[in-house]
């Protein structure tokens, strides 16, 4: 990731040999508050993808991955997180998990620590 720019890529092996993987750019990652923020451009299709940043300071993991899913309460426009998989730290980034595609192309991969009890507000997560 050059400095000039603060976007991060998220890829998907397209073809794996004993020489040499061959990687598709399939979205884009921005640092937030908690985490990622992830915008994908293509749904990966093995369910997995790789956010490459060796910039991203991320511990042990393995961290939430949730899609936001937008709904009117009372006439107010409202956001609720649904858990859609995991990210499990690798040597240049992230390697995400999903165990539902985020139909928005929206996912935010959250390497804040597990909350204590009474939850997790995710108000100031922004895409």
């Amino acid at each position: 990731m050059s400095k000039e720019s603060n976007s991060i890529g998220v890829f998907v092996p397209v073809e794996v040999s004993e020489e040499k993987t061959f990687w598709n750019r399939i979205g884009t990652a921005f640092v937030n508050s908690k985490g990622l923020s992830l915008l994908l451009d293509a749904v990966p299709v093995g369910g997995r993808a790789v956010v490459i940043s060796e910039e991203i300071a991320v511990g042990e993991g393995p961290y939430r991955v949730l899609t936001p899913v937008e709904y009117e309460k009372d006439g107010e426009k409202k956001t609720r997180w649904t858990r859609i998989g995991t990210a499990i730290p690798n040597k240049k980034g992230l390697t995400v998990l999903f165990n539902a595609h985020p139909v928005s192309g929206k996912a935010v991969v959250i390497l804040a620590e597990e909350p204590k009890e009474g939850g997790e507000s995710t108000d100031d997560l922004a895409f």
